[in-house]
């Protein structure tokens, strides 16, 4: 199947380029290039699968390095020095995902135009703009000032490139033979540009623009119900009620908010909503062996290449097993002989945005109480096929600016800057090289240190019995109510607030909590009596009902954990369903409508793929977001947000009257029932209209997707069989999910990890392992993970 589809791929390239060819040749990859029999795309197709169960090669030191290769072409490297081990793994890591590694860190550095054309500027610009290249330039020279992480890097990028230099150009990745462009040495830069676009999309979330355009529009009143700071519903990652042994005196005036109305020409480059995770550990006296169970499935981009690449790592005083990013050394999640550990987005804000005054002559701005002249910064982008194009962008003390005239073509006077704290200088790396070697609680909380941006939940087990998570990221420290939430004018600003933080050993944190378990699921850290002030994005659902599960569990199992990772209860339909059907007039629905109430009333709230019912409720859903914000949905071109999901139900279950329910272009007065009755006919004309009795299912309905990075349809999975959404535990949207579902056991002292990605390890659309796990993925299997203590283990393994 996998061969058809990449021949089928090649056709239809083909012919777009013949096309293509006919009105522009100069612009064209080489077609008989393509077709060579010796260079071509046919030396990418693996006929037969991996027979290699033993690679060996020399490391930097001249000492041999052995990797072993399991049944799911998961490497194990077994070396006899550290430097020869990251060189293994870069070699590896290459060998299966060069064209990933290199696609990527071109995005971050705001490149992609070379190899795609002008349809990436806008995105390279903006990747320019918020600076992760400069941050990256710095985090490098942070790294290579620590002994440990410039062997680490400098060993992994050696891997890298040995691995580039034994290639020929028919041994090419075939995007690199489609898309007409070829490998470059890979750098430590290239390692800090992935962590720095890592942290993009986990930080991106932020709302300053769209509050600030809120609380102009609807008032202080109706702004703190559609966007309050906590839930009613909280339960938070430290349960309520915990004792702080610290105080912080908050000012209590409220933030500064400028007075702009703001639009968002980036706005499409936002990460999506359903990004986020869930992680958990649960202690020795709720599980049947006595001993800690750790979990963590990580929600990102559903993608292939897989975002992640699985291995183990082994040499002396390190043996650590999980998956890695390609183009980052180490191990991010996994496990080594002593402990565990897990991570999720922390959502706390750590973007903030500044209105900035120019002079008249546009070469200073106003800061604090001085004038400060610009810092410009000349960005050349290299366009294929057409000029370079020239980008100047103005940097302040706060950061660079992001939207200007130069952008967007208007002289608007929207000068804003934006303050990232990946721009600070930190070691990421240092963390996670000190994490695959911890033995201990006190070595976790060690590593923890050197993680500052993006924030992240590190979930920890031990085999000693020990358990805890702590909320890691260096965080802002906000000296008024409400700081950071909304466009703060640049000339008021103090300038310490810049670099004043939340003292990192008072981040949210517990060990061994009486409740038996930790877990996170991006929700809110703590309650109200946290001392300091945050905001964020936070979830209000998944965290609720996976914290309901592991209350109930008293002798918690391997097989426990699965189910819970792939459970497809949807909290939000189990609460806010039988509201919404109340408010309905049987009497007075149509056939259709009748067939779809009566299939809503026996639901049991799974969203499994199967189904219809999730369908029609999420359809419900999207139709009632949009009759009820209509308001905020009008205020285009300015950029907004709508209240969430949770937030909505919430009002109108409590205040059916809120004015804004109302809509304006009608002469009636709309409540809370009025838009739920319209949106429930709504969705019933649009199932009867667009779709069959099969492709209701949420399967069809949902279509999830698991898109190359190129976006070549043909190398992506479309409409995988797996249930969930946005707020269910299994949590797979439309592009969205589970890019790594990882169950570890101590219960034999040693761990035992079981788990599985949505791909495969081969980046090649023409091998056998690069989709192969999807269909177990779907259906909710977990492999065992081969983690070896030695060398001979494994040989002894592979004999069997």
């Amino acid at each position: 199947m996998m061969i058809k589809r990449f021949l089928g791929v090649i056709i239809a390239f083909l012919t777009a380029i013949m096309i293509f060819f006919l009105n522009k040749p100069s612009s064209t990859p080489a077609i008989g290039y393509l077709l060579s029999p010796t260079h071509g795309f046919w030396n990418n197709i693996e006929i037969r699968p991996q027979q290699d169960k033993e690679i060996k090669i020399k490391g930097p030191t001249g000492r041999n390095v052995s990797i072993i290769i399991d049944d799911r072409r998961v490497p194990h490297i077994f070396a006899e020095n550290e430097e020869d081990l990251y060189f293994a793994q870069g070699y590896m890591i290459a060998k299966e995902r060069l064209w990933q590694m290199h696609f990527v860190t071109l995005a971050a550095s705001g490149r992609l135009s070379e190899v795609v054309g002008d349809k990436t500027l806008q995105l390279d610009r903006y990747n320019r703009r918020i600076g992760m290249k400069d941050a990256a330039e710095k985090a490098v020279a942070a790294l290579s000032k620590d002994p440990e992480t410039r062997m680490l890097v400098e060993s992994y990028c050696a891997g890298v490139n040995h691995w580039i230099a034994s290639l020929s150009s028919k041994d090419l990745p075939i995007e690199y033979k489609l898309m007409g462009f070829a490998p470059e040495k890979f750098s430590p830069l290239n390692c800090a540009l992935l962590l720095k676009y890592m942290a993009n999309d986990l930080t991106g979330s932020d709302y300053d623009l769209q509050n600030s355009n809120a609380l102009r529009l609807f008032g202080r009143e109706n702004f703190d119900l559609m966007y309050p700071d906590f839930p009613q519903d909280l339960d938070p990652i430290i349960p309520k009620g915990n004792t702080w042994s610290f105080k912080y005196t908050l000012n209590q005036a409220d933030s500064l908010v400028a007075s702009g109305a703001y639009e968002n020409p980036y706005e499409s480059f936002r990460p999506a909503k359903g990004i986020g995770s869930n992680n958990w550990t649960v202690g020795g006296a709720k599980t049947a062996s006595g001993k800690p169970l750790l979990c963590n499935d990580p929600h990102l981009a559903l993608s292939l290449p897989s975002i992640w690449f699985e291995m183990q790592l082994n040499a002396p005083g390190i043996n650590v097993y999980g998956v890695t990013l390609p183009g980052s050394p180490g191990i991010v999640i996994g496990f080594n002989e002593y402990i565990a550990w897990g991570v999720t987005n922390g959502s706390m804000d750590v973007r903030d945005w500044y209105q900035v005054e120019y002079t008249a002559d546009e070469s200073a701005y106003k800061f604090g109480d001085t004038i400060l002249p610009f810092e410009n910064k000349v960005q050349v982008f290299k366009v294929k096929g057409k000029p370079d194009v020239i980008d100047t962008v103005k940097y302040t003390k706060a950061g660079p600016i992001i939207y200007d005239e130069k952008l967007t073509g208007v002289k608007d006077q929207q000068h804003l800057a934006l303050h990232w704290e990946a721009f600070n200088v930190s070691n990421e790396l240092k963390c996670f090289y000190l994490l695959n070697h911890a033995k201990q609680h006190e070595d976790y909380l060690k590593a923890l240190t050197f993680f500052a941006c993006p924030g992240q939940n590190f979930v920890y087990a031990d085999r000693y019995n020990n358990i805890a998570i702590k909320e890691q990221g260096r965080f802002p420290l906000r000296n008024a109510n409400e700081g950071g939430k909304f466009v703060t004018p640049l000339a008021q600003l103090n300038p310490a607030d810049l670099t004043s933080y939340i003292p990192m050993e008072k981040n949210p944190y517990v060990l061994n909590p009486e409740r038996g378990f930790c877990s996170s699921a991006n929700q809110h850290p703590t309650d109200q009596s946290y001392p300091y002030y945050y905001t964020g994005d936070y979830e209000k659902y998944r965290n609720r009902r996976i914290n309901n599960v592991l209350s109930g569990l008293n002798k918690a199992t391997v097989n426990d954990m699965q189910l819970l990772q792939n459970d497809n209860y949807s909290l939000v339909a189990a609460e806010n369903l039988p509201y919404m059907m109340a408010q309905l007039n049987d009497s007075a629905l149509d056939k259709s409508g009748k067939e779809i109430l009566t299939a809503l009333k026996t639901w049991n709230f799974m969203a499994d793929h199967n189904l219809k019912q999730p369908s029609y409720f999420y359809k419900w859903m999207a139709f009632l977001m949009r009759d009820t914000w209509d308001e905020v949905l009008s205020a285009n071109p300015l950029t907004m947000r709508l209240p969430d999901e949770y937030q909505t139900t919430w009002l109108m279950r409590n205040k059916p009257t809120f004015p804004l329910f109302d809509n304006a272009t009608t002469p009636t007065v709309e409540h809370a029932q009025q838009i739920i009755q319209q949106s429930f006919k709504e969705m019933v004309d649009f199932f009867g209209n667009n779709y069959t009795s099969d492709t209701i299912k949420w399967q069809y309905y949902k279509n999830t997707t698991i898109a190359h990075l190129a976006q070549i349809p043909a190398f992506s999975e479309h409409q995988v069989p797996v249930g969930g959404y946005a707020t269910i535990v299994n949590a797979c949207t439309e592009t969205w999910g589970p890019s790594w579902r990882m169950v570890v056991d101590f219960k034999d002292g040693r761990p035992k990890g079981y788990g599985i990605f949505p791909g495969g390890q081969s980046g090649n659309p023409g091998s056998p392992y690069y989709s192969n796990m999807i269909a177990d993925w779907a259906k909710g299997k977990y492999y065992n993970l081969l983690f070896w203590s030695d060398k001979a283990e494994a040989i002894a393994y592979l004999k069997k």
